[in-house]
């Protein structure tokens, strides 16, 4: 499933991110706190692919500047120290750690599992060959993130069933989707956070409008959650 990290000319490209999140930090447009940590990533990166998660979200005309379509290939550039095989369709983990970068987001994953463990999938690189795209999302005493922040995702629909308990899913999309939810929480909670709209409120006392582009992108969320939590994160 992964691919072999590009390391070939990672310094000279390591000082590209630096500059662009220099200005942008200069323009305001990262506070204090999210300025360092993606210093202190794009310090710590291992590959090509790891610098391009730190300025994913920026607006496109910078990310293809310092790194071109035609060499925008994800792939998995980490190696955590247990990372189970997808088999059936079916990613899963019991007991253990799972964090990877995925380098497709379709329906050959139907379903997402974690029992006793700690899962995070990373699809802000992933390429979108389909629509609709259905996932199953089971977490049991288990902490669960999918980070769906990707601008390949322009007009498609995506339909995420939730089951589990005793445990969090955290669901990460980018600017601009829209939420439809059909879902039974017992004795858990739902919430929707605009991080950075938070973010730039305590900057400069004000909300603010998009600064940056918005997706079209219909998620629907669906199922039945026990005794936890499920956030929603812009």
């Amino acid at each position: 499933m992964s691919e072999t990290p590009t390391t070939y000319g990672l310094p000279k490209k390591r000082e590209e991110v630096i500059e662009a999140l220099k200005l942008a930090y200069t323009n305001q447009n990262l506070d204090d706190q999210e300025y360092e940590r993606r210093l202190n990533e794009t310090m710590s990166a291992k590959s090509i692919e790891d610098l391009m998660l730190v300025l994913f979200d920026f607006p496109a005309e910078i990310r293809y500047r310092i790194f071109p379509r035609d060499n925008s290939t994800p792939t998995s550039s980490s190696s955590p120290t247990y990372l189970p095989a997808l088999t059936d369709n079916k990613l899963q983990v019991i007991m253990g750690n799972d964090a990877r970068n995925m380098p497709t987001l379709s329906n050959s994953l139907s379903k997402i599992s974690a029992i006793l463990s700690s899962q995070k999938l990373d699809f802000r690189l992933s390429q979108v060959p389909e629509t609709p795209i259905n996932i199953h999302i089971e977490s049991i005493l288990s902490s669960t993130l999918i980070d769906l922040r990707n601008e390949n995702l322009e007009g498609k629909h995506i339909n995420i069933n939730v089951s589990g308990a005793l445990g969090e899913i955290k669901i990460m999309l980018p600017r601009g989707a829209t939420i439809q939810r059909n879902i039974q929480l017992v004795s858990g909670e739902f919430k929707v956070q605009d991080k950075q709209r938070s973010w730039i409120k305590r900057l400069t006392g004000m909300g603010s409008k998009e600064t940056q582009d918005e997706i079209q992108l219909t998620v629907h969320i669906n199922g039945r959650f026990w005794l936890g939590n499920i956030k929603v994160i812009y």
